[in-house]
């Protein structure tokens, strides 16, 4: 395994916004691969606690730059007061788009960026690759937001109008601040479904027996004629099966999604 540089950078004033950029020694003009852990939307997690810290571990035997990501999330129960809309949407925006400010200062090449994202962070990371189709009324509309080149959705939730496909569709209405129907505006601009492009090339990885997230899901959302949209199902695989748990490091599903992020990568170039 290659030696990275760790430091912790904050892309806003608030505890929570921060991020672990992870740097290759010796490396210049370094390709830039962004993690976004899920959970819900909640604070329950966390970047080093989430299953997501596997896909970080197994990053540094690459040369590319890590920017594995914290935001502000909902509160657990009750109402949401730690993350009222549109604050986690803006907090991952604002921690991609930092990687402006370090570009120089820690060599990044931004020409060549893959995000990778499970469950909530699976929908994170598809919604803020494809902020260049948000409408220019919205809250969340950034002139010129950082481009998005590859990404990789796993057991992510790609349709927030699809509130059947979830086990916990009150999580979305509570990071949405309402359903469909009573705030419409703001599932547009926050719905990968509406907003995927075919300028990124975007792989969804399922699980067939996923019960959190329904693999319907990613059937509805894969109907897109998009030249450049993969889709892999993973007939045994569950909601969390494919990243590393209970220890178990060697599982034939995580390998698999290691072999992708490793075509990933190559892709960048």
């Amino acid at each position: 395994m290659k030696c990275h540089q760790k430091k912790m950078i904050y892309y806003g004033v608030e505890s929570q916004q921060f991020g672990h950029l992870y740097t290759p020694s010796h490396s210049s003009n370094t390709p830039v691969v962004i993690v976004v852990h899920g959970g819900y939307w909640k604070d329950n997690h966390s970047l080093e606690t989430y299953a997501t810290y596997a896909i970080v571990d197994y990053l540094q035997s690459f040369e590319v730059a890590i920017w594995n990501i914290e935001y502000r999330r909902m509160n657990t129960e009750g109402e949401n007061s730690n993350a009222p809309w549109p604050t986690t949407f803006k907090d991952v925006a604002d921690a991609i788009d930092h990687l402006r400010r370090i570009q120089h200062s820690e060599s990044l090449d931004l020409s060549r960026v893959l995000i990778i994202g499970h469950s909530a962070g699976g929908h994170l990371a598809t919604w803020v690759a494809s902020r260049e189709k948000i409408a220019a009324d919205s809250e969340l509309y950034y002139q010129a937001p950082l481009k998005i080149h590859r990404a990789i959705s796993i057991a992510g939730i790609l349709d927030l109008a699809s509130v059947n496909d979830v086990d916990q569709p009150e999580q979305i209405y509570r990071l949405m601040g309402g359903t469909p129907y009573t705030q419409p505006g703001r599932y547009l601009a926050c719905n990968p479904s509406l907003l995927y492009h075919s300028q990124m090339a975007l792989t969804v990885v399922h699980g067939e027996r996923d019960t959190c997230v329904n693999i319907s899901q990613v059937k509805q959302f894969c109907e897109q004629p998009q030249t450049k949209l993969r889709q892999i199902i993973l007939p045994t695989a569950d909601h969390f099966s494919m990243l590393p748990h209970n220890g178990d490091w060697s599982a034939a599903q995580w390998q698999k999604i290691q072999q992708l992020i490793t075509d990933e990568i190559q892709a960048l170039g």
